[in-house]
């Protein structure tokens, strides 16, 4: 083999070896990759106000296409604390009351620049680990002028009505803990069309204000 080429013969085995081991994209589970929505996202102001000593903590759903849009891909937020020995935690003494959680009657934030679609008032305030499907759960319906559309579930003492135009980080609502819910938090959904849309949120967005 020629000389000139023998050189090239280590840069082109690994190229080879990590085109083998280059992770593909991964869908989230009964999702194509080619559907992925992780090109399908939506920015959004953070959703309950935090202390300077305490995070937002967040969870996304696993997507179920048998669920509403609003369930698709949600994600639940609380507010977390840290205990003496640096774990985190939502709440103090035993969690038996609503009141025990960082997240009770937190200001719960407008999620970007929209009109308030819908709202429902809470039917009723669960205890901690129980929850009643049966009642209304406490929601805002947001809509922007492109047609995205985001939902936030479970909240309460709503300071909005149907019609209203809000801005991205407005008091809208307090954290509840109502409806299809075992403790306070704030359920956040986003679609556009019939395509659910993952929640990302813009960390920056307190200190631009």
């Amino acid at each position: 083999m020629d000389k000139k080429y023998t050189g090239l013969l280590p840069l082109l085995l690994l190229f080879l070896i990590s085109a083998l081991f280059t992770n593909k994209a991964n869908a989230q589970k009964g999702l194509e990759v080619k559907n992925d929505t992780l090109t399908e996202s939506v920015l959004i102001h953070p959703v309950i106000k935090t202390k300077e000593d305490e995070s937002l903590f967040t969870r996304e759903h696993t997507y179920r296409k048998q669920l509403r849009l609003g369930d698709q891909l949600a994600r639940d937020f609380v507010v977390s604390n840290i205990a003496e020995d640096g774990r985190p935690i939502i709440y103090k003494n035993e969690g038996e009351k609503n009141s025990d959680y960082f997240s009770w009657k937190r200001e719960v934030l407008a999620p970007f620049d929209a009109k308030v679609k819908r709202i429902n008032d809470p039917g009723s305030t669960n205890k901690p680990g129980n929850m009643d499907r049966n009642e209304r759960p406490g929601l805002i319906f947001f809509e922007k002028e492109n047609g995205l559309k985001l939902i936030y579930a479970h909240v309460q003492n709503i300071m909005v009505e149907k019609g209203d135009h809000v801005e991205a980080g407005e008091v809208v609502a307090k954290v509840g803990n109502n409806g299809n819910s075992r403790a306070p938090h704030v359920h956040v959904g986003a679609w556009k069309n019939k395509t659910p849309l993952q929640i990302q949120v813009d960390l920056y967005a307190v200190q631009r204000e």
